[in-house]
């Protein structure tokens, strides 16, 4: 056994690199294709428009890396369902303030909405 290890090393770390090689570039494909889902940033926000109830419910917003919080006038307005479907990944409600957690693109679309 030891001297086929020997006589055959080479093509075992061949083939071990190859195997590597194909596993990294079929992750790489997989993330891509992850990152690539949901809408474009304005896309996202017009959906979002619509999923807390429209803007005249927005009573205050801030940005924070990739959440936007928002207080709101109605809670009772937001539709769960719409938000996922907008690319938001989480969402805590919190009595009159929601957070919505976008990780790509949660920078674009809170300028998108609000123009800052």
């Amino acid at each position: 056994m030891n001297d086929f290890l020997i006589t055959n090393l080479w093509w075992i770390v061949l083939l071990s690199l190859l195997a590597l090689a194909g596993i990294l570039c079929f992750s790489y494909l997989l993330v891509r294709l992850r990152k690539g889902k949901g809408l474009a940033p304005k896309e996202a926000s017009e959906a979002l428009v619509g999923a807390i109830g429209g803007m005249e419910n927005v009573l205050d917003h801030s940005l924070a890396g990739s959440r936007i919080t928002l207080r709101l006038k109605d809670d009772s307005k937001v539709a769960e369902e719409t938000l996922r479907q907008a690319g938001v990944t989480g969402f805590i409600r919190m009595s009159d303030r929601l957070v919505l957690v976008l990780p790509e693109k949660a920078s674009e679309v809170y300028r998108e909405l609000f123009g800052e």
